[in-house]
């Protein structure tokens, strides 16, 4: 007759199965039986409780474990607390909407600003007054060398209380400027500050909360500045039709100041993640350091093409507007275009991230910012305004996906979660260049002899360059032309 043996304890003995074969059972005086240390000791500490892993018999009426812990990923994506979902994840992700759609709405819309500014100090160069604008971005970007570090030790509830505060002082500050340079510091310099406290804990508390579906999580976060691109050109415009400027600045700050502070309470960092990769397997202390975050080539080398990258795409940002009003298109509807790109990226966001999550994040990256470096080229042709508004759709739609896709691309190549926020802040400093020359260096080239021209060409170039330098760095990491990466 055949043998039962009880699975997963070599010290117990084989059990022979009750058939009437008693013969066949080894006699109890022939085989000397130790005892199992750890049964004398659960015997004496829980006679009464019944204990399935010390009992042979219950042990065999267990089945099977189809993969240990120690080889089954979701198990120990478990273990090391990486939820991939959950309510408290995706309360930070609502948050993360919430501060995207006001501060990254608000600095989004500065095309709106844009347009008043050139009619308000006609006697200024465009170049001169994409300088607001321009260091909006410059200090969102390198203040990353700081607040992504800060993040890292402190958490984020801190820095986006004082982001937030920034913001509010921004906003009174720039309700009493008189002077170009009044905006610069206060509109330019105080609202970048602001909104880089509060962006770099935002992205680094949604990078930690989630592995599969981080593209998509951040899609959806990102596509809340999509949201403020949309409804805040169509308020700013109202508001300034009716009110004078300084009013349309305090009341911005009536209704920006609460929705931040929603965010704040909603944002928090997952402190299980320092000492992890992303993926949620534990990192050799000797493994991880801040050196070794940062002076990575493979790391270096992405931050420079998305350096490049976001150089060509902000630049369609600052002018879709005073685009159309160059065509004769009247201010109202002008305004309302770059509500339409705002709404294109909002799809472009989310779909970018759902798609990167399922074919890879270098390389949706890699099309997004090819399709859209085709539109900007097409751009130059698009003088109806029925053109205009389905360069709009495409372009927010192509560069949606852009801005998510970057932060995501540095969390999955990052060793130690616990440096995601100075991996993110590094790129974002290198990106910075981008930001602060792309806009006057496009204005400059707009006040040349070939203008429009020159400015869509040189926006579409540059995009397209970034792309294809992301390209190698993607085979650099993998070089299977169909892997997902």
């Amino acid at each position: 007759m055949p043998w039962r043996v009880a699975p997963g304890n070599a010290s117990v003995p084989a059990i022979p199965a009750i058939d009437g074969a008693s013969d066949l059972a080894p006699a109890s005086d022939e085989v000397e039986h130790k005892p199992d240390p750890d049964s004398l000791a659960s015997s004496n500490s829980d006679n009464d409780t019944p204990r399935t892993d010390k009992d042979p018999w219950a042990q065999a009426s267990q089945p099977l474990p189809s993969s240990s812990p120690a080889t089954d990923p979701d198990r120990e994506l478990d273990r090391i607390g990486i939820p991939n979902g959950g309510l408290r994840a995706w309360l930070v992700v609502v948050g993360a909407f919430i501060d995207f759609m006001v501060a990254l709405g608000l600095l989004n819309s500065f095309g709106i600003f844009q347009a008043r500014y050139e009619a308000k100090w006609p006697d200024r160069s465009t170049a001169t007054l994409t300088w607001i604008g321009s260091t909006q971005l410059f200090v969102l970007f390198a203040g990353g060398l700081f607040v992504g570090p800060a993040f890292d030790k402190y958490g984020s509830r801190t820095l986006m209380l004082l982001g937030t505060g920034c913001c509010l002082a921004s906003f009174l500050c720039t309700s009493w400027s008189t002077n170009y340079w009044h905006f610069l510091l206060s509109q330019g310099f105080l609202f970048g500050l602001g909104n880089a406290l509060l962006f770099y804990p935002v992205t680094g508390a949604v990078s930690e909360w989630f592995d599969k579906s981080r593209g998509l999580a951040l899609g959806i976060a990102a596509a809340g500045s999509s949201v403020g691109g949309v409804f805040w050109p169509i308020i700013l415009s109202s508001l300034f039709d009716t009110m004078l400027e300084e009013t349309v600045h305090r009341i911005v700050a009536v209704i920006s100041t609460p929705l931040l502070l929603l965010s704040c309470l909603l944002v928090k960092e997952r402190k299980e993640a320092a000492g992890h990769d992303t993926s949620g397997n534990q990192v050799q202390p000797s493994q991880s350091s801040a050196s070794k975050a940062i002076f990575e080539w493979r790391f270096l080398a992405l931050s420079v093409c998305l350096m490049i990258l976001y150089c060509g795409v902000l630049i369609p940002f600052y002018y879709v507007p005073l685009y159309a009003l160059d065509h004769g298109v009247n201010r109202s509807m002008a305004n309302n275009l770059l509500a339409v790109t705002y709404a294109g990226s909002f799809f472009g966001r989310i779909g970018a991230g759902w798609l990167a999550d399922r074919l890879g994040r270098f390389n949706i990256l890699f099309l997004m910012g090819t399709l859209m470096s085709v539109v900007t080229f097409c751009w130059i042709w698009m003088t109806s305004l029925g053109a205009m508004i389905a360069f709009s759709v495409l372009f927010g739609l192509f560069s949606g996906g852009l801005v998510p896709l970057g932060p995501a691309c540095v969390a999955q190549t990052t060793h130690d979660m616990g440096h995601i926020g100075l991996r993110i802040g590094v790129m974002m400093v290198f990106s910075s260049a981008g930001a602060l020359s792309g806009g006057p260096l496009s204005g400059i080239l707009r006040d040349g002899p070939t203008g429009w021209l020159a400015v869509h060409s040189f926006s579409a170039g540059v995009a397209l360059a970034g792309a294809l330098l992301l390209l190698g760095v993607r085979i650099w990491h993998r070089p299977y032309a169909l892997a997902k990466f």
